[in-house]
């Protein structure tokens, strides 16, 4: 019972501040791309003592929920445009690679939701054209290290890419993508000794490497990037223009997908998938393209096809029953018309020859290994689209 009390009180506080750099450029009217973010969190460590097979295989991570105030209203603009700061509520994983008495260093990944208070509006602040909602996704991805001055102190610093996006939900999505540094202090309820965190050898007799597949369904909603510049880009009237972008349709985006794993460790599976997207707005983008870019370049393009066939390198990484999933792939077959410079120039990633999906599944072994998730599709780290998906693991 000692044992187990002790498990329950490895709690930790911690502050940071984080210095961001916008790293797109997109906006001709910025004139600085620095930020400041401030965080709290708190933190509860995993340990031998609790006997868990996922916490021994990945080093004995840390988990923190946390809460951090970005200080993006002081970016600073050539015309009147105003951003005001981003609230974000975030779980973390932390991950030990290195673990020395008095050093240690490895990294973290970042889940999140952030509320952004204000919003592209092109009557009164046509320029905000990064997030047009209200709440959006977040993700950081780094590296850290840190000294611990005694047995309950630390501080460190880290290097971290960040995004924030609304998944193409609403437009404009030019997103949030930056890199940056930070500091950070720890205080530990209990003391920490380096020495009890040594992996212990579990005998995983219930893990055995296999063939894992997996088919599923995905859904999900989009706003099309070809239309926002043919019918809202073109007006120059702000009551004209506020109107035409509260028009833009919503449009469905379906998908179906099989994967082949194989499970080489309890943590990791790795193989090929093969996706089918279904796309409803087809008529639209190319009556959208036609106003764009013209009869001539839409008549010389592959043309408009609902269907798109991708093949792709899966990867999920696991802890119990939770999986995070990760795609990178290419399109072998894909109509959505003018692909060429002009649309990269128009900002329409969405073109590329290439995609990736990032996201989290839950699996439950009770109902058959049937999962629930979502995930973000996007090319070049635009996002495409929020997919919500099921499936089933064989």
């Amino acid at each position: 019972m000692a044992a187990q009390k002790d498990a329950k009180s490895r709690l930790s506080v911690s502050g940071k501040g984080w210095y961001g750099y916008d790293m797109e450029h997109l906006r001709p009217n910025q004139k600085t791309y620095n930020y400041m973010s401030y965080e709290v969190a708190l933190g509860i460590q995993t340990h031998p003592e609790d006997s868990c097979a996922y916490a021994n295989a990945f080093g004995f991570p840390m988990f923190n929920v946390g809460f951090s105030l970005a200080r993006t209203s002081n970016f600073r603009f050539y015309d009147q445009t105003r951003f005001k700061d981003l609230y974000s509520v975030y779980g973390s994983f932390e991950r030990t690679l290195l673990r020395k008495p008095r050093f240690s260093a490895g990294y973290l990944l970042d889940f999140g939701i952030t509320y952004n208070p204000d919003r592209y509006n092109p009557e009164v602040n046509p320029g905000n054209n990064w997030l047009s909602s209200p709440f959006m996704a977040y993700f950081g991805a780094g590296a850290f290290a840190k000294y611990h001055i005694s047995s309950r102190w630390e501080v460190g610093a880290d290097v971290m890419f960040r995004h924030f996006s609304n998944g193409r939900l609403r437009l404009p999505n030019e997103a949030l993508n930056a890199l940056g540094v930070g500091v950070f202090a720890r205080y530990r309820l209990y003391d920490y000794d380096s020495r009890d965190y040594a992996q212990s050898k579990l005998q995983l007799q219930d893990f055995k490497k296999r063939m894992q597949y997996v088919v599923a369904i995905g859904g999900g909603m989009h706003t099309c990037m070809a239309e926002w510049n043919a019918y809202v880009e073109t007006e120059t009237d702000a009551d004209k223009k506020k109107v035409a972008a509260s028009r833009l349709k919503k449009h469905p985006k379906l998908s179906l997908s099989f994967d082949a794993l194989y499970r080489y460790s309890m943590r990791y599976a790795t193989g090929l998938g093969v996706d089918v997207f279904y796309s409803s707005n087809m008529k639209e983008l190319e009556a959208s393209d036609r106003i764009v870019y013209g009869d001539e370049l839409v008549d010389k393009s592959p043309g408009y096809s609902p269907i798109s066939i991708g093949l792709a390198i899966v990867q999920e990484i696991y802890w119990r029953n939770l999986a995070v999933h990760i795609a990178v792939g290419a399109y072998p077959y894909r109509h959505k018309g003018v692909n060429g410079p002009e649309a990269q120039e128009a900002g329409d990633r969405e073109r590329g020859w290439h995609y990736e999906k990032a996201g989290l599944r839950y699996y439950f072994p009770k109902l058959g290994d049937t999962f629930l998730g979502f995930a973000i599709k996007s090319h070049s780290i635009k996002a495409e689209y929020l997919e919500f998906s099921a499936g089933v693991r064989l």
